[in-house]
Formats: C-alpha cells, sequence, structure tokens
C-alpha cells in the first residue's frame, strides 16, 4: 500500500481563504471561475450575494472550495487547540442549494457522521463523486498520518493509516486514478526532511 504518482484535479475549480477575523466580517474572498459559492469570513455565498450556509463554529481562519459542475465541496477551519483543530467538511451536490455536513473533529461541538483526524491537512476531489483527505495526529506517537476518501460523494468515508509517514505531516495531496500520491515534511530532527507515499485506492 505504499508508492507515488503526481496529477490533476478534472474540472475543479479552487479558492483559499486564509487568515479571516475571529467572528468574521473580513476574509470575503473573489468568487473562482465555474464555482457557485464563495466564502465571505463565515459564510458561504452564492452568485447574487445570497448566504447559502453558514458556518456552525465560533470562527473561521481558514476555508477551501472545490468546485465541479454542479458539486461543491467546503473545508472551514477552525482554529486548533488541545492538539486538535475545529474543522468543517460540507457537499453540496446541488450548486450549493442544500449541504450536507460531512466531516468534523467532535471534540468542538460540531456534529458530522465523519471524521478526517485530529488535524485536516491537503485535500483534493475528483469529479463530483470522490473526494480524499489528509489527516494529522501530532499527538499519537511520533505523530501519524492518515488518508480518508469517499467514492460516492460522501455517503461512506474510508481512512487509511499511512505508517510510512510516521513523524511526518502532509504538505500536498495528488490524484491519478486510482493511485493518491502524499508528500509529507518532517517533524523530526533528523533524517530526511520530506517523505512521498503513493497509495493505491481501489
Amino acid at each position: 500500500m505504499a508508492r507515488v504518482a503526481c496529477a490533476a484535479v478534472p474540472a475543479a475549480f479552487i479558492t483559499v481563504v486564509a487568515g479571516l477575523a475571529s467572528g468574521g466580517q473580513s476574509g470575503h474572498a473573489a468568487p473562482v471561475r465555474g464555482c457557485p459559492v464563495h466564502v465571505a469570513a463565515k459564510r458561504l455565498v452564492d452568485r447574487n450575494g445570497q448566504t447559502v450556509y453558514r458556518y456552525p463554529g465560533y470562527r473561521v481562519v481558514a476555508a477551501q472550495v472545490k468546485c465541479s459542475r454542479q458539486t461543491v465541496w467546503v473545508l472551514f477551519h477552525g482554529g486548533a487547540e488541545a492538539s486538535q483543530e475545529a474543522y468543517l467538511g460540507v457537499r453540496s451536490g446541488n450548486a450549493g442549494r442544500r449541504w450536507k455536513r460531512l466531516l468534523a473533529e467532535p471534540y468542538f461541538g460540531i456534529k458530522a457522521p465523519f471524521t478526517i483526524d485530529s488535524y485536516s491537512g491537503p485535500w483534493t476531489t475528483v469529479g463530483e463523486k470522490r473526494a480524499y483527505f489528509v489527516g494529522w495526529c501530532p499527538a499519537c506517537g511520533r505523530g501519524t498520518v492518515s488518508l480518508t476518501v469517499t467514492r460516492d460523494g460522501g455517503r461512506h468515508f474510508r481512512r487509511h493509516s499511512i505508517p510510512k509517514l510516521t513523524g511526518f505531516q502532509g504538505s500536498s495531496i495528488h490524484v491519478v486514478g486510482n493511485y493518491v500520491t502524499i508528500t509529507a515534511k518532517s517533524q523530526l530532527r533528523t533524517g530526511p526532511r520530506t517523505r512521498t507515499v503513493t497509495l493505491h485506492i481501489a
């Protein structure tokens, strides 16, 4: 279960919003071409300026949006404490009209049916159904890395541990076919500074 490839995300558009103010009156992001929503502080806003989703947590410090046709995935980041991160992953299959909570760290009181790990890391989507989330648990031994995958639009997720990345933290992810490549940076004082692993996800 380990090697690597490289890649592109077909028909996907990405926007990143970083450094949003606590409680959020700033941090509006310009709409990304082809994406029906964008982030405005704690809200997702459609092309008409209407709020279509509001993050239920205390604050948003960053968020990413990835779109493919009518499908929108959003990962909100609400900051970290007690060796865990407040994050929330949501998905819409109809251009932002309805949303499903899918992924959250339960420590912070936001409920969702699945979790990524103690911390979320890089993630990507392929088409409308497949999404791949790298997670990290810095308090687990020397720090462990995992990959959480859905291939059916978030109805089910499966987590894969990646023991070859123990002591590392994921920094990028690429998908080609059934091969997922994760590059990670070392959190250790000795040994290689980066490591790349490829997983075959059938």
